[in-house]
């Protein structure tokens, strides 16, 4: 046999191990979407970036709106269709129920599903209020998205493994939704208390996961990611200036926990895409997802270089 034939075959052999083990070793990449409301529309540009330089996650975690998001991305919506659905979408029948989104006025819509607790007066004195918007056009509508994979129970049989952040309100835990119907992980996600009822689930029942973990990095640190993506479009704790009336100091109380826990979550990231100075609309103004979703490009080209980098 020709000695460099030989050689490059012994090369060959000693290469190869090597370039096994460089492949075990592909860092885990996780992407992170934090919850917001309407304001979640601009996790989608995002999604559209990675795409193009075709950066293909290895786990993608959803809190309340950013479940939806990336849960439609991880059983295989890209970017782009992502977008067409949001700005088809019929935003006011979707969470059609005892107000409409369209009858909030414009001084409201900044209060509009964002707060734990609801009063009614009657007779002078505050009463729990017994509304809730239905949920049955919301459910439908996720049955409907979610349909190609109906037959998929497990969260990792997804195209991208998949996790839904929800809240046990009645222990007070933090629940990461990896099984079952992934149309009712996406809505116990985000059941915001107040607005949407909970969803059954087991012995427990869930609300949204942003009343403990709004923006879930830390989870998808637990899970083994060595690279974190995070697109996070939460406010965080509000300053004292704005604490000025009881409905932002029930919200701010509420929200607590996960607010506490953002600052840390935001330092998990190693790329982190912060939209909070960027948006100018509100958790409610879903009709403005159009604005919103054009408002998402700021951040995600302000991250550009650093996105070609990891591609």
């Amino acid at each position: 046999m020709n000695k460099h034939i030989l050689l490059a075959i012994i090369c060959s052999i000693m290469v190869f191990p090597s370039l096994l083990s460089a492949q075990e070793k592909k860092p885990k990449v996780a992407l992170v979407l934090s919850g917001g409301g309407a304001k979640g529309v601009a996790h989608i540009p995002t999604l559209q970036l990675l795409d193009s330089l075709g950066i293909v996650p290895d786990l993608v975690i959803g809190t309340s709106m950013g479940s939806i998001v990336g849960g439609l991305y991880s059983m295989g919506y890209s970017g782009n269709e992502i977008e067409k659905l949001t700005k088809e979408m019929d935003w006011d029948a979707l969470f059609g129920g005892k107000v409409s989104l369209l009858d909030i006025s414009n001084e409201e819509k900044s209060e509009y599903e964002r707060y734990l607790l609801e009063l009614d007066i009657e007779k002078g004195k505050p009463k729990p209020s017994s509304g809730v918007v239905s949920d049955q056009n919301l459910l439908a509508y996720l049955h409907s998205v979610t349909y190609p994979i109906y037959d998929v129970s497990n969260f990792n049989d997804l195209a991208i493994p998949f996790r839904a952040v929800a809240t046990d309100i009645v222990n007070g835990k933090e629940v990461i939704l990896g099984d079952g119907s992934l149309s009712k992980a996406m809505r116990a996600s985000m059941s915001i208390p107040g607005v949407f009822s909970p969803v059954d689930y087991e012995d427990v029942l869930l609300v949204d996961g942003g009343v403990l973990n709004n923006f879930p990095t830390d989870i998808a640190k637990n899970m083994g990611a060595d690279i974190i993506i995070g697109s996070d479009v939460g406010g965080g704790m509000k300053p004292k200036k704005d604490l000025d009336n009881i409905a932002t100091l029930i919200f701010q109380t509420g929200m607590l926990s996960s607010n506490l826990k953002n600052p840390g979550n935001r330092e998990l990231c190693t790329i982190l895409v912060d939209h909070v100075n960027n948006l100018t609309y509100s958790t409610g103004d879903f009709n403005k997802a159009t604005e919103i979703y054009e408002e998402g490009k700021i951040a995600t080209k302000e991250n550009n270089n650093a996105f070609i980098e990891l591609a």
